[in-house]
This record gives C-alpha cells, sequence and structure tokens, in this order.
C-alpha cells in the first residue's frame, strides 16, 4: 500500500467534498467510496433487482466491474463499463447504497476493489469503514462528523440549489435513520477507528477542515521525532487545588471557587458543569447563597478570607504551598521596618494575594528597567521574593540590579522547584527541536513564561489552549518537534497533542 489517508464518518459529514480537495492539495488519488456503493445501488435499481433480496443482489454484484475516472477535474464513476455519475447524488440512490451495503458478499467485492486502487498509488478514501475494515494500515485516519442539523442543512441547501424539491424535517429525520442504520448494521458498521482523530465540522469552514487534515498528513508522511518534556502538565500545587474542588462536588450545598481555581479554562468549563459557580469580586459573595467556597491555587488577600468567614462561609483553603510561603513572608517583612519587593506580574491574582497579607504597601516590578529606577533610604533593609511562576532567569537578572544598588538586600527564591525544572527543561528540549509547542491556558502565567523561553531558544514556537488551535500547515516543515506544558495544563490535552502529532 502506498500512502494512505482514511477518511470515515456518518453521511452529510462532508467527507467526500473535504477528501476531493485534500487530494487536490497532495496530489493524491482520491477514491469516493461512498460513490461506489451508490453506483451498486444504481446498479441494482436498473437491473430491476429487489434490494431486500439478499441473494439476488449479492449474486449480481460478485462478478460487478467498477471503476473511478477523472475527467476534466471531476470524477467519474463507471460500473459494468456504464458512467452512473449524474445519478449518484439523487436522495432514492444514498438509501439504495444503505440498503445493499448491509450484505457481506457485497461489502467483500467492494473492499476487493478498493484496497486493489489503493494498492498501488497513494489515496484519499472516504467511506463508512475505511480506517476500521478497508485500510486498517492506513498512515493516517479522520472520523468526520457534524450534528445531525449541520447536517441535514448542508443536504437542505445542496438540492434547493439543484432546484431539487427539498423537506428539511424529513432530510433530518432521513439522517437519523441512516446513521442508526449504519452503525447498527451486523457487518462493518461505522464507528470511529482507535487510533483515528475526531473531526467535527459542525462549526469550521471548509477551508478550516481541508487545512487541518492537509496538516496532519504533512506531518504523519514526515514523520518527525517527537519529544515530550516530562515535566509537562500539572504540578503539585494545582493537582492538589483542582482534586479538592472535584472532592468537594460530592458533597450537598452551593459550591463556590474564589477565582478561577487555576487559569485553565477546559477545567474550569468542566467544573461549571459539575455545579461549580466562580465568586470574582466580594459583590459576588454579597449576592451567592451561603454555602462552601474553596480559595483558588493562587491564592487570595486576607481580607477575602475574612470577609468569607464574616458572611458565613465554609472557606476550603487550596492555595499552593509554596505560594502560602510568600504570604508569611509578606506578613513577617512588613510588620517591621523592612521593605518588601515582589518581582512578578502586579495584575496576576497570586501577586495581588501577596500583596493583600502585608502590613505596608510593598513594591511591585516584573522588568530590569523598574529594578534599575528603585530608590530607598541609604539604611533601608530589602527583601526581594518572587511570584512562584516567573521566569528564573529573569528573576535572577532582575536581582543582580538590585544587589549592585548596596542596599541591605535579602533574597528570597519563591519561584518553585517544579516551575524551575519546567522551564529549564524546557529551554534544553527548544534548544534541539525544529519546532516547539507550548501547551496552556491564555491567561496562564507560566505558560507565558515557557512561552517566551521557548521562543527565545526557537523561533518557530507555538503557543495554543488545545490541539485545535494548532497551525500544522506551519508544523508539517519541522523533522524534529518538542512539546511541553503550563503547571495548569490537564494531562488530556497533552496526550491529544502527542497522539496527534
Amino acid at each position: 500500500m502506498g500512502y494512505a489517508i482514511a477518511v470515515d464518518g456518518p453521511a452529510g459529514a462532508g467527507k467526500s467534498t473535504i477528501a476531493r480537495l485534500v487530494a487536490r492539495k497532495m496530489n493524491l488519488t482520491y477514491i469516493d467510496t461512498g460513490a461506489m456503493y451508490r453506483g451498486i445501488g444504481i446498479f441494482i435499481r436498473d437491473a430491476g433487482i429487489d434490494p431486500d433480496n439478499e441473494e439476488a443482489v449479492c449474486r449480481a454484484v460478485a462478478g460487478v466491474t467498477m471503476d473511478i475516472r477523472y475527467s476534466g477535474g471531476s470524477q467519474h464513476v463507471f460500473v459494468n463499463g456504464r458512467d452512473v455519475t449524474e445519478h449518484l447524488r439523487e436522495e432514492e440512490t444514498g438509501k439504495l447504497a444503505s440498503q445493499v451495503s448491509r450484505y457481506p458478499a457485497v461489502r467483500s467485492r467492494m473492499v476487493e476493489l478498493q484496497r486493489e486502487m489503493a494498492r498501488n498509488t497513494d489515496v484519499i478514501m472516504d467511506g463508512r469503514d475505511i480506517g476500521t475494515v478497508v485500510l486498517p494500515d492506513a498512515q493516517l485516519k479522520i472520523y468526520l462528523t457534524a450534528s445531525v442539523d449541520t447536517r441535514a442543512m448542508r443536504r437542505f441547501r445542496e438540492l434547493s440549489e439543484k432546484g431539487e424539491a427539498a423537506d428539511l424535517s424529513r432530510i433530518r429525520e432521513d439522517i437519523r435513520k441512516r446513521d442508526d442504520q449504519d452503525m447498527h448494521r451486523e457487518v462493518s458498521p461505522l464507528r470511529q477507528a482507535d487510533d483515528a482523530l475526531l473531526l467535527d465540522t459542525s462549526d469550521m469552514t471548509i477551508e478550516q477542515v481541508v487545512e487541518r487534515i492537509e496538516g496532519l498528513a504533512r506531518i504523519r508522511r514526515k514523520n518527525p521525532k517527537v519529544v515530550l518534556a516530562k515535566t509537562a502538565g500539572f504540578c503539585f500545587g494545582v493537582q492538589r487545588a483542582v482534586k479538592t474542588v472535584y472532592d468537594e462536588t460530592k458533597g450537598s450545598g452551593p459550591l463556590y471557587t474564589y477565582g478561577e481555581i487555576i487559569h485553565n479554562e477546559t477545567v474550569v468549563s468542566d467544573l461549571q458543569k459539575h455545579g461549580v459557580k466562580v465568586l470574582d469580586t466580594p459583590e459576588d459573595v454579597k449576592k451567592a447563597k451561603k454555602g462552601t467556597v474553596v480559595i483558588r491555587s493562587h491564592g487570595v488577600a486576607k481580607d477575602v478570607y475574612d470577609g468569607l468567614q464574616k458572611d458565613g462561609f465554609r472557606i476550603v483553603d487550596a492555595t499552593c504551598p509554596f505560594v502560602l510561603k510568600i504570604h508569611q513572608i509578606a506578613r513577617e517583612v512588613t510588620s517591621g521596618d523592612g521593605e518588601l519587593i515582589i518581582v512578578g506580574d502586579r495584575t496576576h491574582p497570586e501577586v495581588e494575594g501577596i500583596c493583600g497579607w502585608c502590613r505596608k504597601p510593598a513594591t511591585v516590578i516584573d522588568t530590569k528597567e523598574e529594578a534599575d529606577s528603585l530608590i530607598f533610604p541609604e539604611n533601608a533593609k530589602l527583601t526581594v521574593v518572587s511570584q512562584t511562576t516567573f521566569n528564573l532567569q529573569k528573576f535572577e537578572e532582575i536581582v543582580e540590579i538590585i544587589r549592585a544598588k548596596g542596599y541591605n538586600t535579602i533574597v528570597c527564591n519563591t519561584i518553585c522547584s517544579a516551575t524551575e525544572e519546567r522551564q529549564t527543561e524546557a529551554r534544553r528540549i527548544a534548544a534541539t527541536v525544529d519546532a516547539m509547542i507550548v501547551i496552556g491556558g491564555k491567561k496562564s502565567s507560566n505558560t507565558r513564561k515557557l512561552y517566551e523561553i521557548c521562543k527565545r531558544e526557537c523561533p518557530e514556537t507555538y503557543l495554543i489552549q488545545t490541539f485545535a488551535d494548532l497551525n500544522l500547515i506551519s508544523l508539517a516543515k519541522a523533522d524534529s518537534i518538542g512539546i511541553t506544558a503550563g503547571a495548569s495544563t490537564p494531562n488530556t490535552i497533552i496526550e491529544e497533542v502527542l497522539h496527534n502529532v
């Protein structure tokens, strides 16, 4: 077998249109197996054979010949030498194809013809059982689908544009019946192959779907070396916080998190499905029914704790232990005559929380320029801490500038060990690959830092939330690809990216 792409999926998912366009862009031979079965349906009808008479149908199909030719850029299907193309898209033809495809002998004959076509050329083939039965060793398998309503509307528009009478509700019901028939037939039922990529096209344009499959195909064809960082994914603090909330969902009464528990939209969305609501402000707390509030991993200011207790909420603290350590330092330093300098993003929840434990205002900086412009009294006692997810190299550069000013300075490197290890490994991998993928939430500070680190080492670095965000066409140029992920990225998303790349 040459290079093969198998595209399966239910009726009306756009398999033929998409496969034809991918074939054109990648110079592959397109084999429309649906058209082949439709051709058999036309053959049976014109021969006057009852499609419910299995014996008669199978006897007639046993010796049938079929050929797919291209003329003027269009595909033509020939059955026993006769061109049946003009009748392929008729609604009755589709029903006949579904009927005769139930019979083992018919499917066996079709598989023989389809495998023969794929044996000596590079192909893209679409149907109902290509990845599971016809071409189980295909290099790329796609399960293309869309909602019933989307598929019905597509078919309705197609028929209307041809000037044919179309009833949307009837088309919708026919699609449901065909789905049920295809999925529950005894021989080669419609199902997604274990190693196939599920691609729901309900909210995608044709161009987006084609680009997605083309990119995947080019990556698989190139077969790049892929390196996954061992430190990618949930750190201890995030894992602890997320587990805490899921454990609390098993209880009774209203459940909230103060702020998003972690900066990952997928996790936050799933928790919402479990009934967890997010409180972002003291005003939200006032409006909420009394219940349990889980404090986010980033921590919160002391007045937030006090307010929740005063309002009668049960508090479960999921603040990362590394962050709690900084709260203690902040409280102790600002209780005396020392000055606290926090190196981090002043708008980040973690930094806002740290500031909320200070007895007097702290100084927050996050650039070398801000460090250079710091001015304190000559005898000032400075204590420098860092946001736990800050860029280690950048922190060290800022600290050197502060030390050079000659103040009495104590430096507490409060970047968590997991962050240091993650950044060090990401930098090492990015320096050795052609392309680097960093996975994480849009709001995640540690993910942005990872991206910055990798981008300096590898210009072709891509920051994504899920596999769907990945520019596969650009990635397909790489002979080696590295993958890492922020501390708030679930393993399921990392595995999806790894599997498909």
